[in-house]
């Protein structure tokens, strides 16, 4: 039977929306979570503060302070208490209705310091016991609390009257929590709108990137995205090989065809100068780079690039002292590396012919290996060098010094210091003896990069 096909794996694009999102509604939450907390602990403090400074507005009253002060002699001489109430109440009552109407409170109550009611919203509770804690006040403190009275749970600030230093009466001022509970809920409301702002705002911004990245990956996820890079690499590397090797089959070419042509001419001797004049250049080129029979990559990249260096006019110096069996390199890596730095060298060289009308244009190869088993590539040319101010940004990817400003230019460069940097090597750019560039690329003993 048939292997039921794979799941296809999320894709990167996917992925990123997915969890953006996810980021998005938590940090959404949270953040309406901590304000929410900040409006029900602001309207508190504001329900707090507004009980307490009435409270002690109150108690400080000159009319307060008279009605109460005389209550509290009528009653210390022995007058009933149902006409002191009676008569305190009909000159307190209306006046803490009032100050209730115009403060949004909920209860001023003023009473004698036995708890005995002067005023409250109930009327019928006038005359009633006051339900609370008034001994600090009693105390000549303003206690600010929570407490379940006649009315419900409430915030509440309760304060001493004080006439010639005796406490004559307590005023306590209240606003319910349900209307402190309404106030968070116009905050809330306020925060709620804020929060889902932010959520739509992110999430429409997570949604266009979304749609980039997923034109830029293909719906590709991260298996797909890194098999379809390395395959992308190795088409770099054997494009950088048959580049290089066709241009050494295009001299052959030609020269196989001078040759064909002298001997047709009767020329023989300058046939046989012409076919033995660089016939043994290639071996020995060969001989020179590969010290171990197991890279021949790097053997084809030189030959090649010297052929194609050799087309454009410039000479292409080898000096090697690699020793048998010490690369370890994955020739993809030589090649990208190499390659690279051995085309933009004799670009420079050309570009700098070009430019002075000089003849002499060349780029030299230097290829060694130290006891430790570290690599040295070293390539120079005789180009116009790069400026100091460049060196560090050459390597950037899409960044160029070439002044035809094709897009295929500035990446070549940003492999060799991506492949480098993942080999745990490093990168020197300097300049030759002759004002030229001067590229110095040290690896690592393989397999003990960092």
């Amino acid at each position: 039977m048939p292997c039921p096909s794979r799941r296809r794996a999320m894709s990167v694009a996917r992925a990123y929306l997915v969890v953006h999102t996810a980021v998005i509604l938590v940090a959404g939450l949270v953040v309406f979570g901590l304000l929410a907390v900040d409006a029900r602990l602001t309207a508190r403090h504001e329900g707090e503060e507004t009980s307490r400074v009435l409270a002690e507005a109150l108690a400080s009253d000159p009319f307060v302070a008279d009605v109460v002060s005389e209550a509290y002699a009528a009653r210390a001489t022995g007058v009933e208490e149902e006409a002191v109430v009676a008569s305190a109440s009909d000159a307190l009552q209306p006046y803490a209705s009032d100050i209730m109407s115009e403060t949004g409170v909920d209860y001023v109550t003023i009473m004698h310091p036995d708890r005995t009611r002067y005023t409250h919203p109930d009327p019928e509770r006038v005359g009633g016991e006051f339900v609370g804690t008034i001994g600090p006040a009693l105390a000549g403190d303003t206690l600010t609390e929570v407490y379940d009275g006649t009315l419900g749970p409430s915030v509440r600030a309760t304060a001493a009257i004080e006439v010639d230093g005796d406490v004559v009466g307590l005023v306590s001022v209240g606003v319910l929590l349900r209307d402190i509970s309404a106030a968070e809920l116009s905050r809330l409301a306020a925060v709620g709108g804020i929060a889902a702002a932010f959520v739509v705002l992110g999430s429409l911004a997570t949604l266009v990137m979304f749609r980039r990245i997923d034109r830029a990956t293909d719906s590709r996820g991260p298996v797909e995205l890194r098999l379809a890079f390395d395959a992308q690499r190795e088409l770099s590397d054997v494009r950088t090989i048959a580049d290089a090797l066709r241009a050494q089959v295009h001299e052959f070419d030609n020269r196989l065809h001078t040759i064909a042509s002298l001997i047709e001419l009767g020329r023989a001797d300058e046939a046989l100068d012409l076919a033995t004049g660089r016939a043994g250049d290639g071996q020995r080129l060969t001989d020179r780079v590969v010290g171990a029979p197991d890279q021949p990559v790097i053997a084809a990249l030189m030959l090649g690039k010297a052929a194609q260096a050799h087309e454009l006019g410039v000479e292409l110096h080898v000096e090697t002292h690699l020793e048998p069996g010490t690369q370890g390199l994955d020739a993809g890596d030589v090649v990208t590396i190499l390659g690279n730095l051995l085309d933009n060298a004799i670009e420079a060289a050309v570009a700098r012919r070009v430019r002075s009308g000089e003849a002499d244009a060349w780029v030299e190869a230097y290829l060694a290996s130290d006891e430790s088993g570290s690599l040295t590539f070293q390539i120079s040319d005789s180009g116009d060098g790069v400026p100091v101010a460049d060196r560090a940004r050459i390597f950037r990817r899409g960044v160029t010094t070439k002044a035809d400003g094709e897009r295929r230019h500035g990446y070549g460069l940003a492999l060799v210091a991506r492949t480098v940097a993942r080999l745990g090597g490093q990168i020197e750019v300097g300049e030759a003896a002759t004002g030229g560039a001067e590229v110095t690329v040290t690896l690592p003993r393989p397999g003990e990069a960092s």
